[in-house]
This record gives C-alpha cells, structure tokens and sequence, in this order.
C-alpha cells in the first residue's frame, strides 16, 4: 500500500487534504492524524471490517478496546447526560484536551472518549461525518509517534494516509481516567499529572494560555 502523506500545515491545501482524509475514513481506511498529545490512527467504528483492520496494524490484542474520537461535546449528549456532577468538573476542566476518560457501566458497558485539543482532529472527526475510533500511531507496546515523520516509520505501507500537522505540542500520551459509578480510577499518568485530576474536585478552573490551552505543571 501507497501511504499518503498529507501536509495540512499548507493553509491552501487544508480543506483540500482534510475532505480527502475524511473521505478515507468513511471508506474504511485507516488515516493517521496529529493530537496535541500524540498522533492517533483513526477509523470508522461502524465499519466492521475498517476496525480488524486498526487491530492488526497496531497489532493490539483484540480484548483491548479502542477510545472514541470526539469533536464537539454535543456527540456524546446522551452519555453525559447519565453521569455525575464530580465527572463534569473533569469535562469543564480538562475537555478539549489531554484527558481519555473510561465511561464504565453506562449501556451495560466501558466507552473511552477523547476530545483532543487540536484543529486537525477535531475538522477530522466534523467532517468525516461518522463514528471514529482511535488509538495511538504505534505499534502496541512501542513508543506513541510525536511527529509524522515517525509515523511513516512504523506505519508507511500499512496506512492509507497521514495528516501532517508537524510535531504535536505536548509529546506526551492523554491521561486515563476510568469513571464508575461514585468513583473514579486513574489508569494511566499521562499529560494531565495525578494531582491535577485528584484536585480537580475541590479546585477552582486550571489556568490555560492565551490560546486556551491547559498549561501543564
């Protein structure tokens, strides 16, 4: 396979190389694209075959689910009307941005979701206009790409197309957090630390630069 490789940085091409990437994804390709943490490998949840296919490139044990890729906090309404007040002072905070968080028991069911903090994503995940999975561009167990270049090294010829955004802002994985009914579990330390999602509940609003960004301690 011919992997793509998609300079998004060029202001003229963008909405060109956008629409061919979203274009992809409702085809049933893998597309990779860069997050403020690190770039992910997306593809279309409600195709069967489109999901096999981000197992076997990523070479992932088939029990380990992958997270959804959200843009707008409109897409998971029906989630987040089910959840308790303690769990949408971790949204108010941290989304968009470095954070995944476990949804589990909701439909009888865990659901990962991630809002990332960052354009290209998010005009992916709009514009496509389907239901997109995503995990990290490597493969299981290796080091997460910061950088397209890094990508097209372990990805090149497995991947339809990669969106390079240039080299992501953090380079460092979301933090996990896994939220249960009453309770909540940090399942990996990531760009958010521990104190600041255990602060989160009795706190006042992170401070974030002019940009909006969560600026990290």
């Amino acid at each position: 396979m011919n992997t793509r490789l998609l300079d998004v940085k060029d202001k003229g091409r963008y909405q060109e190389y956008l629409r061919e990437a979203a274009e992809a994804l409702r085809s049933g390709e893998v597309v990779a694209f860069p997050t403020e943490t690190v770039y992910g490998l997306g593809v279309n949840a409600q195709d069967e075959k489109a999901v096999k296919n981000l197992y076997a490139v990523k070479q992932r044990p088939q029990e380990k689910e992958f997270a959804r890729i959200i843009c707008n906090l409109e897409e998971i309404d029906w989630l987040l009307e089910q959840i308790e007040a303690p769990v949408h002072q971790l949204i108010e905070r941290f989304w968009p941005g470095p954070l995944t968080i476990v949804f589990s028991g909701y439909n009888r069911k865990d659901i990962g979701v991630r809002f990332p903090d960052h354009k290209v994503a998010q005009d992916l995940v709009r514009l496509s206009g389907v239901l997109v999975l995503a995990t990290s561009a490597n493969i299981s167990g290796g080091p997460p790409a910061t950088s397209a270049g890094e990508v097209m090294a372990t990805m090149g010829g497995k991947i339809r197309l990669v969106l390079d955004g240039g080299p992501c802002r953090l380079k460092i994985p979301s933090t996990v957090v896994k939220i249960s009914k009453g309770s909540y579990q940090i399942l990996r330390i990531g760009a958010i630390p521990e104190e600041a999602i255990n602060e989160c509940m009795v706190a006042g609003p992170l401070p974030t630069n002019k940009k909006g960004h969560l600026i990290i301690q």
